[in-house]
């Protein structure tokens, strides 16, 4: 293509005089030699030819891109149209971003100087006690409308007075200033008097030729230094006006739509910055909050907004009279979603409650974010879990953090809607703890659709199926849980074992402690069924087999998980979820569901009930002892990792080779891998055999050798601690002539012994 002409194209696109032409697009010319010439005039309709082909003179600057020149964009722009605003939108699309960001900054100059006009005049005729009037009339308020006009009454005649009294303060400044003259001049007088009738000073005459010397100069450097500095304060008061214009314009003009182009609308609704949150809050309907925003109020940022993972965050300080928890209801969020430019599913305001009720804590999620995947599940191809040492991959945050779970000693609920994940979700737990091979798991699928087959070799109980019958045997897993329970606390006391059971005993094979989990999946069948089973009566077998279990079994490691889909105060009694540590919701009807699964969370910002159907499903709102929780806050919303059911089967195959490897078994009697309860009592009377007393470590040594895996992994300190707890003190004494020897004295174990048998089975020469 050729170079174009200047020539030609300064005719093309003014005229030859310099006049816009006005030929639009699509007007037809042959050439230059074939339009009619007029008289007196030059080319009223102007074409160009460009590589042979006729084409306009718009067209031809569009083709060799030079509508970035301002004087052609424009010429173009009112060439293409006679409306106005039609103008400057065609100006600014084709001058690029420099006419745009022009046009905007003159908008936003402009309107910053009219709301100070706006702002004087209401400082001048007390604008916003007059709007207080107004409103205090329009709502009827009888006894504001007359507090409110008392005060503008106040401030007129505070003003009339200001004005009447303006006379005597002008006098009474003169007085002043005319005291001071007489007294700087009668100074004056008094030197040079004592100058006069002082030998050797410079006199009276000398003085006052000083005096006057120090007057000239003055004068002459004020009559040199006006211009420059009168120059100088205009060429810098211009500029600042218009920066004090623009900043103010910022605050209080928003530039059209029609400024910005698609790209910049879009990027001006992605970036969350503290200007856009203030003016979307200005607008959420919060009457004390529109009114301090509008009246020139500024927020307090207590953490500005910055961007952490998928979003910006942000901490805010409301003004007086308003409470973070005014804008959590979901109707206040999707209002405080539209305003920055988001649905509500992608804004997450809450209340913390490390802080003051006035500090709202927000987090936006970028454009979606909310659609992108979870990260692949980091235990899918490899690894094994100690759910003593470990905590499961979970999922991540909207932030992009990394969530992690501990699985000991916490109860879990699980609620959603049909078809969100949860049965997804709840399994993703259940596979993690398959892969520790000390685990045993027993699992209630009440939905019976394959979700769980894959656990068939890995578990000791699998319940799959909805009937009252299915119902029944979980019960009877839930009451075994239970007297599992109440057999562990047995052992637990005999073993001397205080506080929390150790790693090093849970995990031994046969010791009896090991992690137990029970899973219920739907269990809205189980309490929902037929009494005696389901219901909420007082004896109601499976909510008091539940209950037991929330009550007492964490702390000897068993553990009971469920998923519901219908939570109701039927099919999920309060004194069931009432115990669970760690509660979820995935989408769910409404507030009232929400706060049945959340509890206090669902009213400090929680609400899974905006979560979308399908397009969250997997997507999770968890609150109570979650590690990963950000301190203070009240909830996480997880993205859970997905493993499909196919790839499920790979992890159970994994986790059974894994307990192949230990030596671990799976047997379907639960009762089969735990040794009978230890006497630690018995067991120290068989070591003594016949003995007076006994070094403690030789004991010790003995029970460990006799019963490793009860024994074996105590040190001589617990077992002295065990001891004391029933009621055998380790004493010091001699002990084959060596001196301060802690020995276990036989006497002191027999009345031990006695003390514990029944009243019925004593001698009547047993101590009592």
């Amino acid at each position: 293509m050729n170079a174009p002409d200047d020539d030609k194209l300064t005719g093309a696109v003014y005229g030859c005089e310099g006049k816009p032409g006005i030929a639009g697009p699509g007007s037809m010319a042959t050439s230059h030699s074939a339009v009619p010439q007029l008289p007196g005039s030059q080319l009223e309709q102007a074409a160009d030819v460009l590589d042979g082909e006729l084409i306009t003179d718009v067209e031809y600057a569009r083709r060799r891109n030079v509508y970035h020149l301002p004087v052609l964009a424009i010429a173009a722009g009112i060439r293409e149209s006679d409306n106005a605003k039609k103008v400057i939108a065609a100006v600014a699309s084709r001058g690029g971003k420099s006419l745009r960001v022009a046009f905007r900054a003159l908008y936003t100059v402009a309107g910053g100087q009219i709301s100070w006009v706006h702002r004087a005049l209401d400082a001048l005729t007390y604008g916003p006690v007059r709007e207080q009037v107004r409103l205090a009339r329009l709502a009827g308020d009888r006894e504001a409308l007359a507090e409110w006009t008392e005060r503008l009454v106040t401030l007129k005649d505070g003003r009339a007075e200001r004005l009447r009294a303006l006379p005597a303060t002008l006098a009474a400044g003169l007085r002043v200033l005319y005291v001071v003259l007489c007294l700087l001049a009668g100074l004056l007088v008094m030197v040079g008097l004592w100058l006069e009738f002082t030998p050797g000073s410079i006199g009276w005459s000398g003085w006052w030729s000083l005096i006057r010397h120090i007057l000239d100069g003055t004068l002459t450097a004020l009559s040199l230094t006006p211009l420059p500095i009168v120059q100088a304060l205009l060429w810098g008061a211009i500029p600042a006006l218009l920066v004090a214009a623009w900043s103010e314009g910022r605050r209080a003009a928003q530039p059209p739509q029609w400024l910005f182009s698609p790209d910049e609308r879009a990027q001006q609704d992605a970036e969350i910055t503290a200007d856009v949150t203030t003016a979307a809050l200005r607008h959420v309907k919060i009457p004390a909050l529109t009114r301090y925003l509008t009246g020139g109020g500024v927020l307090e940022y207590v953490i500005t907004p910055r961007e952490q993972g998928g979003g910006t965050y942000t901490q805010v300080r409301l003004p007086m009279g308003v409470t973070a928890a005014e804008l959590l209801s979901s109707a206040k969020v999707e209002l405080l979603a539209g305003n920055l430019g988001r649905h509500r599913h992608e804004v997450w305001p809450q209340r913390e409650k490390d802080t003051d009720a006035r500090v709202l804590d927000l987090w936006v999620a970028d454009k979606g974010t909310m659609d992108k995947p979870a990260p692949p599940w980091p235990l899918l191809v490899d690894g094994e879990v100690d759910v003593f040492r470990d905590r499961l991959p979970w999922g991540v945050t909207m932030r992009a953090e990394q969530i992690m779970v501990g699985m000991l000693q916490k109860h879990w609920l699980i609620g959603a809607t049909s078809k969100q994940g949860k049965s997804t979700v709840l399994r993703l737990l259940a596979l993690g703890l398959a892969l520790d091979p000390t685990v045993e798991l027993h699992i209630a699928d009440l939905k019976g659709d394959g979700d769980w087959s894959m656990f068939v070799p890995r578990v000791v109980t699998l319940i799959e199926g909805s009937t009252d019958e299915h119902a029944e045997t979980t019960t009877e897993m839930l009451e075994w849980g239970a007297a599992e329970v109440a057999r562990r606390y047995d052992a637990k006391r005999a073993a001397g074992i205080v506080g929390a059971i150790p790693r090093e005993l849970s995990r031994r094979k046969n010791s009896g402690f090991h992690p137990i989990y029970l899973f219920v999946d739907e269990c809205q069948v189980l309490y929902g069924a037929p009494h005696p089973i389901g219901g909420v009566k007082d004896d109601a077998r499976a909510w008091r087999a539940a209950k037991k279990l929330h009550d007492q079994a964490r702390a000897v490691n068993v553990h009971l998980l469920q998923a519901t889909q219908r939570p109701d105060d039927r099919t999920l009694p309060a004194r069931v979820r009432e115990g669970a540590h760690v509660r979820c919701a995935l989408n769910v009807p409404n507030h009232e569901t929400a706060k049945m699964i959340l509890a206090d969370a669902a009213d400090r910002g929680a609400r899974p009930q905006d979560l979308r159907p399908g397009s969250d499903a997997g997507t999770v709102v968890a609150t109570g002892e979650v590690e990963d929780i950000p301190q203070g806050q009240a909830f996480a919303i997880v993205r859970t990792h997905y493993v499909s059911t196919k790839d499920a089967y790979t992890v159970i195959t994994r986790a059974m080779n894994t307990m192949k490897r230990t030596g671990r078994t799976i047997t379907t009697d639960p009762t089969t891998e735990s040794e009978p309860a230890r006497d630690l009592l018995v067991d120290v009377a068989a070591v003594l055999d016949g003995n007076d007393k006994l070094r403690s470590v030789d004991v010790l040594h003995q029970l460990r050798a006799c019963w490793e895996s009860t024994y074996g992994s105590w040190s001589a300190q617990q077992f002295a601690t065990a001891l004391e707890g029933r009621g055998v003190e380790v004493r010091k004494r001699s002990l084959d002539g060596q001196p301060g020897q802690r020995v276990v004295v036989a006497v002191d174990i027999t009345a031990a012994l006695d003390a514990q048998r029944p009243e019925s089975d004593r001698s009547p020469t047993d101590p009592k």
